[in-house]
C-alpha cells in the first residue's frame, strides 16, 4: 500500500534543522510544505536538510517550493541539502535539471556529517 497522505516533521541536529517529508507532495499540499519549511528555518536557523527518503511522489509545484526555499536561504547565507536516495524523487530532480542546485545525499547520516 502506498502512502498518499503527506507527513512532515522537523528536528534540530546541532546547527542543522532536518525536515522530513513522507508521502506525496503535490499542488494540494504544497502550501503546507512551504509553511513547514519556513517555520523550521524561523525556529532553528538557516541551515536546512530536507529528508525526501519517504516521499513516493513530488510534482513540479513541490520542486518549486524546494528551489524557492533554497534561494531564500542563500539570501540569508544559509544552506540547504536534500536526502534523496535513488528513486522517483531523485529521478525527477535530475530530469528537471534541478539536482545540480542542491547537495544531495543518499542517507540522512551522510547529510549530517
Amino acid at each position: 500500500m502506498s502512502v498518499d497522505v503527506l507527513e512532515m516533521t522537523w528536528s534540530r541536529h546541532g546547527e542543522l534543522v532536518v525536515v522530513t517529508l513522507t508521502g506525496e507532495v503535490d499542488a494540494d499540499n504544497v502550501s503546507q510544505v512551504r509553511k513547514c519549511l519556513d517555520e523550521a528555518v524561523a525556529a532553528h536557523g538557516p541551515r536546512l536538510v530536507v529528508d525526501l527518503t519517504g516521499l513516493t511522489f513530488i510534482d513540479t509545484t513541490g520542486l518549486g517550493v524546494l528551489v524557492r526555499q533554497l534561494a531564500t536561504l542563500r539570501d540569508r547565507d544559509g544552506t540547504m541539502a536534500l536526502v534523496a536516495p535513488d528513486g522517483q524523487v531523485l529521478r525527477r530532480l535530475r530530469r528537471t535539471n534541478l539536482a545540480p542546485l542542491f547537495p544531495i545525499y543518499d542517507t540522512l547520516s551522510d547529510a549530517l556529517t
